[in-house]
């Protein structure tokens, strides 16, 4: 397969798109490219089209990386960070340069890339029929419930929750720290006011750097989807990219 290299700077974070239906075809072309571990945890989900998400979003993360890295997305080589999150490391074992971090739903995944800023990123469809009054009330801070139950109707209020939700699975994403760090130990803005942090009441999990947010502005066709963006550290611009030739 021929590698189309790709180049980005510091401070711009490149957010990639994959639909899996665009991407359904090169199924069995993706599992080859993958690692054992990835094939092996890949047979194990019970239900096929969680397998071939699986398979299609990790094929798909492979594919852009190695285009950074002018690497083969069958050669890339990751590790695990303490809490879960993984990383690239270079074949001397040391670790690349490149930061990156995979979102999915349903059928959509997002793909947060960056030269040397750690970066967490989420996507969450708002029309998806969950319990999340529920969920607000148990994951969400006193500060955060107040503002949401006051967002308006109940519609705007479920739409503000999918976003909040976006924010601190951000949040908890560019710090590394998994379900380590309680969605309740930190409390963030609440749509409309843009995405920040208000209080961090871990001292566990402490930033070295201020966490810049921002909310991802997703094409017309996915407007039932939210998403947000969380870097350490500033950052110039975003950039929404599609697969292209990859």
């Amino acid at each position: 397969m021929q590698i189309h290299t790709k180049k980005i700077n510091t401070g711009q974070i490149d957010v990639w798109i994959c639909r899996a239906v665009q991407w359904a075809g090169k199924r069995d072309e993706l599992f080859s490219e993958l690692s054992p571990e990835e094939q092996e945890r890949a047979l194990r989900f019970k239900f096929s089209e969680h397998k071939e998400h699986f398979v299609i979003f990790h094929g798909f993360m492979r594919r852009v990386l190695g285009s950074y890295l002018a690497i083969e997305a069958s050669c890339l080589m990751f590790k695990t960070a303490e809490k879960g999150k993984p990383y690239l490391v270079s074949p001397d074992n040391k670790e690349s340069p490149l930061n990156f971090n995979l979102s999915h739903t349903e059928d959509i995944a997002l793909l947060a890339v960056s030269s040397g800023q750690e970066v967490g990123i989420d996507i969450e469809n708002r029309q998806r029929s969950s319990d999340w009054q529920g969920i607000a009330r148990r994951f969400c801070t006193q500060e955060e419930q107040k503002a949401l139950f006051s967002a308006g109707s109940t519609d705007e209020q479920r739409e503000a929750f999918y976003d909040l939700w976006t924010r601190k699975e951000a949040y908890m994403k560019v710090l590394g720290s998994g379900m380590a760090l309680s969605p309740t130990q930190f409390s963030l803005t609440v749509a409309p006011k843009p995405p920040a942090l208000l209080k961090h009441y871990s001292e566990y999990f402490r930033p070295n750097k201020k966490v810049v947010f921002e909310t991802i502005k997703l094409p017309k066709n996915l407007s039932d989807y939210c998403a947000t963006l969380a870097v350490q550290g500033i950052f110039t611009q975003y950039k929404l990219m599609e697969p292209g030739s990859l």
